[in-house]
């Protein structure tokens, strides 16, 4: 089955590109200066400032597995389980229409891959941003803004 198409920001993590549906992506700014909270989570780089309001932020290299190839420079400032939550990525590259998404194959069982769309000269996952974080893991990390 071949889902409709959707908008999204087109973003790379080293060498991959993935795509993320646009209706959840609240900003895209650059990654200036990063908190990090001892004993927080692998993932987890820490807490950003934005316009006073502390967001942490998740490194998707580690939360993928994605080796670093550059500097990650950007974040997208998401809502995920109805809190708002940054995303450490290297490049964002385009705002467009992706259409022709297909489910991905049964060996892929990352639960965030919504599905592939295979262009003529790359290959974009599709992720479905409130599978990259469990409720539970949002709700942790909002608790360490809460009273800051």
């Amino acid at each position: 089955m071949v889902n409709t198409s959707v908008q999204v920001v087109i973003f790379t993590l080293g060498q991959e590109e993935y795509a993320m549906p646009i209706e959840v992506v609240r900003e895209i700014t650059s990654l200036s200066e990063v908190r990090t909270i001892p004993k927080a989570p692998s993932y987890v780089r820490g807490l950003i400032n934005l316009r006073g309001m502390a967001i942490p932020l998740i490194d998707l290299h580690i939360r993928f597995g994605v080796a670093k190839t550059e500097q990650t420079t950007f974040a997208l400032i998401t809502e995920v389980h109805g809190n708002q939550v940054g995303f450490a990525v290297d490049q964002v590259r385009e705002v467009r229409i992706l259409e022709n998404i297909v489910p991905p194959p049964s060996l892929v069982t990352a639960p965030f891959i919504g599905g592939i769309v295979n262009l003529p000269d790359r290959i974009i996952l599709k992720l479905i941003p409130e599978k990259i974080l469990e409720s539970n893991e949002v709700q942790g990390l909002c608790e360490l803004t809460a009273s800051r």
